[in-house]
């Protein structure tokens, strides 16, 4: 099981993240360049950064779960005994648990219902978009189950 979140949360999702970064970059500087120097836009820019910002920011949501870089207010959780800590712990990642099931749940529920959709420019399904849900809610799944496995087994 380590070896399986290493590969996922230090290998594929940073090269994802590094990978779709780049698209929406590139294709916001391609959109802003013809904008203004050849004042002819392209239409289907401005819907693949809008599809590549959604997946850059569910996957990089992922990562940040993993690496403990969400936004926290701490200051009760370091004053707290060790024995409280660790059920403020254990309730944060219930809590995750439950957030990465209800992506899971109604994120395929919405990637089923929308794969007879088409984007409007791109003409792809938009079940491609909604995909990123049930992806970003098994990665919370994965990491949460295994961070609370991790918290239990200490004692």
């Amino acid at each position: 099981m380590d070896r399986l979140i290493e590969f996922l949360f230090e290998k594929l999702i940073p090269f994802l993240l590094k990978l779709i970064g780049s698209i929406l970059l590139l294709t916001i500087l391609l959109q802003i360049f013809v904008r203004f120097i050849m004042v002819h836009p392209f239409s289907w820019t401005e819907e693949l950064s809008r599809f590549s910002f959604i997946w850059f920011c569910f996957l990089g949501s992922a990562y940040a779960l993993k690496k403990n870089l969400h936004l926290g207010i701490d200051y009760f959780y370091k004053k707290a005994a060790p024995a409280t800590r660790r059920k403020m712990d254990m309730f944060i990642h219930l809590i995750i648990l439950f957030f990465g099931f209800l992506l899971c749940y109604y994120g395929t529920i919405m990637t089923q219902i929308s794969s007879f959709q088409k984007s409007p420019i791109l003409r792809l399904q938009m079940s491609y978009m909604y995909m990123v849900l049930p992806i970003t809610g098994s990665f919370f799944l994965l990491f949460s189950g295994y961070r609370l496995y991790q918290i239990i087994r200490k004692k």
